[in-house]
């Protein structure tokens, strides 16, 4: 079974060996808008839009491809 979105954005932080703060100062997100995205509830973000350019700007920040993970959403 193919790993959610969320999974693949904790899998990519953690393989790389970088925290959440560290993620957090790096991409300017919130810390509670990243763990939102890798618990795989964008829902919980104020919108959308607001989600997805979130999980693009986190997307490269973890050299993960943005279409590919948008596809999957």
């Amino acid at each position: 079974m193919k790993p959610t979105v969320g999974e693949q954005l904790q899998v990519a932080r953690n393989s790389r060996g970088i925290s959440l703060t560290d993620a957090v100062k790096a991409t300017h997100i919130r810390s509670r808008y990243l763990q939102e995205l890798e618990n795989d509830h964008p829902e919980l973000l104020d919108s959308p839009v607001q989600a997805r350019g979130f999980l693009r700007l986190y997307a490269e920040y973890l050299g993960l491809s943005f279409p590919d993970l948008l596809a999957d959403w």
